[in-house]
C-alpha cells in the first residue's frame, strides 16, 4: 500500500486526468464493442424490447427475397443432379434446401430414390420423412403420400419400405384414401401375399373405404389366384359395368385387349373346371367376348347333356336374353347337331364340297391365268403341262 502511494503522490494532476481520460475512452469503446457483439447475436437490449411486428415489416421483404433467391438456386441444383445421376449431390441439395420455409415436398420421392441408390435404408428413409413431415405439418397430406408410395408399390423389393412409411400415417396425422388402398392392393397382389392383400380388404370395409374399378381388379386377380369361383364371380359382376373404360386397368393401351382377354380366359376356365360355367354364362351375355374365350365355351357346352343344355337355355330366357344373343345360338347348335346327326353331317360336308369346289376353281383360274400370261410373254410350258390345242 505504502508503495502504491508513493507512485500515486509522485504523480503530478495532468496525469491524473489523462490516466482518467483514457479509461473513460476504453470504457466507451468495450461498450461500443459489447453492443456490436449483442446485436450480431440478435440479443440486443434493443431488440429484446423492440415490437417484433415492426422489425418484421422492416426486416421481411429483403429477407424473402434473399431466401427466395436462395431456395430457387437450391431446387435448380437438385433438379440438375437428380437428372444427371449424382445422387450424391441431390442429398446435399436435399439437406440445404429442407431448412428453408418454402416446402419442398415435391422432392420427395427424388429424395427417396436418392437416399436408396447410396444405400440408405428403410427406417432411415422413413425417420428423413417423418422429420420433414413434422417440420411441414401444414403442407403435407395424402395427396403426397400416395405420390411416394405409388410407384413404391410397383417395385417388388420396396415392400418394406412401403409397409413403414404407412405405419408411419398415424404419427403424422395422416389416414389413408382409395388411391392408398389401391397401391397397397396392387403390391400384394403382384407379390402374392393374400394374407396382407385380405388385411388390407378388411380395413377398407372396417373404414368404409369405396371400392373403386381398380380395387375391384385387385380383389379378382386375388380371388383368381385362390381359385375361388364364387369370388370370383360376384366381383366379376361388380366389375362388369367398367369392364371397357380405359381407367380400370392398370395396363398400357398397347396391351389393354390383350389384358383383358386373359383375364376373361382365366375365369371361363376356372368356370369349366369346377362345373360352374352355367353360373356364369348370364354374366357374360352383353359383353363382346372374344373368339379365344367363346371357343371354350362352346367346347364345354359340348360335353353337357341335352337336359343340362335345355335349363341352361331357360335359365338364360328367365334373365331376359333373347334367342339372338350369342349364348342361346351356341346352345341351339349344340342341340340341333344332337337331334339330327345326319342334317349337321350333310351340312358339314356340303361346307366342306363347297370349299373344296372353291378351291379347285380358284386353282384352276391361277393355272389359267398362269399359261396364258406365258404364252404372252412367249414362253412355253413344260412338256405335259401345256394346255389342249383347240381345232
Amino acid at each position: 500500500m505504502n508503495f502504491c502511494a508513493d507512485i500515486f503522490s509522485a504523480m503530478d494532476i495532468d496525469s491524473e486526468m489523462t490516466l482518467f481520460l483514457s479509461s473513460f475512452v476504453a470504457y466507451v469503446i468495450l461498450q461500443q464493442l459489447r453492443k456490436n457483439y449483442l446485436s450480431g447475436k440478435g440479443n440486443s437490449p434493443k431488440q429484446m424490447h423492440s415490437d417484433p411486428d415492426e422489425n418484421h415489416i422492416q426486416d421481411a421483404p429483403e429477407n424473402r427475397e434473399a431466401d427466395n433467391a436462395r431456395y430457387a438456386q437450391i431446387d435448380k441444383a437438385l433438379r440438375v443432379a437428380f437428372d444427371s445421376e449424382d445422387y450424391e449431390q441431390v442429398l446435399k441439395c436435399w439437406n440445404a434446401i429442407k431448412r428453408f420455409s418454402q416446402c419442398p415436398s415435391a422432392h420427395l420421392l427424388q429424395m427417396v430414390k436418392a437416399m436408396q441408390c447410396c444405400n440408405k435404408g428403410a427406417h432411415f428413409i422413413v425417420m428423413e420423412l417423418r422429420e420433414f413431415f413434422k417440420a411441414h405439418p401444414k403442407s403435407i397430406d395424402i395427396c403426397v403420400i400416395n405420390d411416394i408410395l405409388e410407384p413404391l408399390a410397383r417395385r417388388l423389393d420396396d415392400a418394406q419400405l412401403v409397409g413403414l412409411i404407412v405405419r408411419m400415417l398415424p404419427s403424422i396425422n395422416i389416414v389413408r384414401d382409395t388411391r392408398t388402398y389401391e397401391a397397397l392392393l396392387a403390391m400384394h397382389v403382384a407379390r402374392k401375399d393374400h394374407v396382407k392383400a385380405q388385411e388390407v380388404l378388411k380395413d377398407m370395409k372396417n373404414s368404409k373405404v369405396e371400392f373403386t374399378p381398380c380395387a375391384f381388379v385387385a380383389v379378382l386377380t386375388i380371388a383368381m389366384q385362390l381359385k375361388n369361383f364364387d369370388a370370383v364371380l360376384k366381383t366379376f359382376k361388380e366389375l362388369k359395368p367398367s369392364w371397357e373404360v380405359r381407367s380400370t386397368w392398370a395396363v398400357s393401351p398397347f396391351a389393354l385387349q390383350r389384358h383383358k382377354t386373359s383375364i376373361m380366359t382365366q375365369i371361363v376356365e376356372l368356370a369349366c373346371q369346377q362345373r360352374k360355367l352355367h353360373q356364369l354364362l348370364p354374366a357374360l351375355e352383353g359383353m363382346a367376348v372374344p373368339e379365344e374365350v367363346a371357343s371354350i365355351v362352346q367346347a364345354e357346352c359340348s360335353t353337357w347333356t341335352d337336359i343340362e343344355l335345355g335349363t341352361m337355355m331357360k335359365l338364360l330366357q328367365k334373365t331376359g336374353h333373347t334367342s339372338q344373343s350369342n349364348f342361346m345360338q351356341m346352345l341351339k347348335k349344340c342341340l340341333d347337331t344332337r337331334s339330327n346327326p345326319s342334317k349337321a353331317h350333310r351340312e358339314a360336308a356340303s361346307d366342306a364340297s363347297t370349299s373344296e369346289g372353291s378351291r379347285s376353281d380358284s386353282e384352276g383360274d391361277e393355272e389359267t391365268s398362269n399359261s396364258d400370261g406365258a404364252q404372252k410373254c412367249g414362253l412355253r410350258p413344260p412338256a405335259g403341262l401345256a394346255p389342249p390345242t383347240r381345232h
